[in-house]
């Protein structure tokens, strides 16, 4: 972090003018009253002394050069912590800024890179690498590089870079190195990343050489949050993509066993959130919201797990499923998200749906996503006492009650994708 060059003019800044008043009413003015109590009411009785006038005059004098010195000295000291306290501020929003931001990464690559970045605009560091190990048995991997030239010097200073990040993770506190290495790298300090299980790995911080300087204390505390920060947010992306992928199986599971429960739609869940994906492509919707999406097409159905093979085709209880399927999704944190859009996947556009009756923009978008791909998937789809209609038939269903059942957007996305081929032909 490059410091900025302080002006020295006096009065531009608003401290010099404060610094100043103190200054003048503080020391010039006793000293102007000074001078004019000597100047009417000692010296004209010191006329025939010219030594002893010549000495009060110096006296005066050294004290005023005396007290022009202490304004200059106070003024460098203020301006000094000045500076010091906002570089300290500037350095702890970035930090916080950078906090935030590593705490809403979803995935280990993206926590990675924002740490070695961040290292480099929090200090003077040139390069900035992270290296952690697997697992316990596993040796140390580069995860990631940031800095001019970082790839090359590391490659050419590999060993000692790792001696340095074990020795940091070994003992479990910041660790310097000073060495006149072949490519000029000439200080660097490892900071370990230390989470719920120990130190993983470190940080590690270089400067292309001894002429850079060491690393001030302030940029080591912030190297140290960093470090920590990024322990803590690696262990928890980890956390989070082992969830995900306890859900996905879970997901997977609960699938099989709605293929295998409910009559006639066996691959039905997958084929709905396939259409709903490439609808939800072609509205834009954002990367989150698909994955909602995903989740919820995969899950409309799950409430049917709870109805009887025997009452699937009675109304009163099919008509249960969304409110059920709501029920149990919205138990577990990672659906939360999930359950309104299934609760809603059977609303009309016109609010002749169920269960809540709700229309148009009232109910979730991604529901009237998978009301059209569930609908679509429904009609060719060969039923128990009915044939699947033609990709054609299916279409002109859903035209014609756009507007009614289903919102007239999602149709029409529908119709656009039809044209270029990219929905499936066949619900077998």
């Amino acid at each position: 972090m490059g410091k900025r060059r302080r002006s020295r003019s006096i009065f531009t800044q608003p401290l010099d003018r404060s610094i100043f008043v103190t200054y003048f009413l503080g020391g010039i003015v006793p000293l102007i009253a000074l001078g004019l109590v000597l100047h009417y009411h000692v010296f004209p009785t010191l006329k025939s002394d010219l030594p002893m006038t010549q000495a009060m005059l110096g006296v005066i004098g050294g004290v005023s050069l005396l007290s022009l010195a202490s304004f200059f000295a106070l003024r460098r000291i203020s301006l000094g912590a000045i500076e010091r306290m906002k570089s300290d501020n500037l350095r702890l929003k970035n930090i916080l800024a950078v906090s935030r931001e590593l705490s809403t990464s979803t995935h280990a690559q993206a926590v990675a890179e924002l740490s070695v970045a961040s290292a480099l605009r929090l200090t003077s560091a040139k390069l900035a690498y992270l290296m952690m190990r697997p697992s316990d048995d596993k040796p140390l991997v580069l995860v990631e590089s940031s800095g001019e030239g970082a790839q090359g010097a590391f490659a050419a200073n590999e060993s000692l870079l790792r001696e340095l990040v074990e020795a940091s993770i070994g003992n479990g506190v910041a660790t310097q190195v000073r060495a006149d290495m072949s490519q000029g790298l000439g200080a660097g300090i490892a900071f370990p990343m230390i989470s719920e299980n120990g130190a993983t790995g470190a940080l590690i911080v270089m400067n292309p050489s001894d002429n850079e300087g060491d690393f001030s204390l302030e940029e080591r505390d912030a190297l140290m949050t960093l470090s920590s920060f990024t322990g803590v947010n690696m262990h928890n992306v980890e956390l989070q993509d082992a969830q995900r992928n306890f859900f996905a199986h879970i997901t997977e599971l609960l699938v099989s066993a709605m293929d295998v429960h409910i009559d006639g739609r066996m691959g039905h869940a997958k084929a709905v959130a396939g259409l709903s994906y490439r609808l939800a492509r072609e509205l834009d919707l954002s990367e989150e919201r698909m994955q909602n999406l995903h989740f919820a097409a995969l899950l409309h159905d799950i409430g049917m797990l709870k109805v009887e093979a025997k009452h699937q085709r009675s109304p009163g209880h099919f008509q249960r499923h969304p409110q059920v399927g709501h029920r149990m999704l919205s138990r577990i944190r990672l659906w939360e998200d999930v359950a309104p859009i299934v609760l809603s996947h059977h609303e009309w556009w016109d609010g002749s749906g169920y269960p809540e009756a709700i229309e148009r923009e009232d109910i979730p978008f991604e529901a009237r996503i998978i009301a059209v791909a569930d609908c679509y998937d429904a009609l060719i789809r060969p039923g128990k006492h009915r044939l699947a209609m033609t990709p054609e038939q299916a279409l002109k269903e859903i035209r014609d009650y756009a507007g009614r059942q289903f919102d007239p957007a999602v149709a029409a996305a529908l119709e656009r994708l039809a044209e270029r081929g990219e929905i499936p032909s066949s619900g077998a």
